[in-house]
């Protein structure tokens, strides 16, 4: 969508009727405008948004202050999103604070509005002691680790965190048994 409106106008040294075509198309298309994603003029609830639409792939740099909502069909790391679509992102502070945790991989991480951060993935593990890194550290705190897993068959192990290992970088894991176990993990931090 483009809309006209002609620049430095009115011009101080033209005739008022010399610039009054152009004064015309701006104010005709002020009304356009506002009418882009808001209630229209006179008409009840006039301003107010009724949706807001993005124009698509506007990454801001980082360091990000204030903060910006916008959208992007790549996530913070570049990887082109499965959907081939634009998604939404919010980027606030230092590119470790928003953009490094946007990663949309098996083993990702995303930023939530509010600062908490998500991440999750999957690792195999064979022993106990299993180390398990985050694609990205957490920039503050990493709250809780919770982990899931299994064999298909046979005598299921015990897993758990050893939560004196949780990290912002990641945690140890405690296995029973020796056959290598799918785990899957959510951490959530800030």
């Amino acid at each position: 969508m483009t809309i006209a409106y002609n620049l430095g106008i009115p011009n101080a040294p033209d005739n008022p009727s010399t610039d009054q075509p152009n004064m015309k198309t701006n104010n005709d298309n002020i009304a356009t405008y506002v009418s882009v994603d808001h209630v229209a003029f006179n008409t009840a609830g006039s301003g107010q948004h009724n949706q807001v639409t993005f124009n698509a792939n506007n990454p801001p740099a980082s360091p990000t202050t204030p903060p910006i909502l916008f959208v992007n069909d790549r996530d913070g790391a570049g990887n082109i999103l499965p959907s081939s679509l634009s998604e939404l992102f919010y980027y606030t502070g230092s590119a470790t604070q928003s953009k490094s945790q946007y990663v949309s991989t098996q083993n990702g991480s995303v930023l939530l509005l509010g600062g908490i951060i998500l991440k999750w993935g999957l690792v195999i593990g064979a022993a106990n002691n299993t180390t398990v890194t985050f694609p990205v550290a957490f920039p503050n705190n990493a709250f809780v680790v919770t982990v899931s897993g299994g064999l298909t068959t046979g005598t299921q192990p015990t897993i758990n965190v050893n939560t004196a290992s949780e990290s912002v970088t990641g945690f140890v894991l405690k296995i029973t048994g020796t056959t290598p176990v799918n785990i899957f993990y959510i951490a959530i931090g800030n």
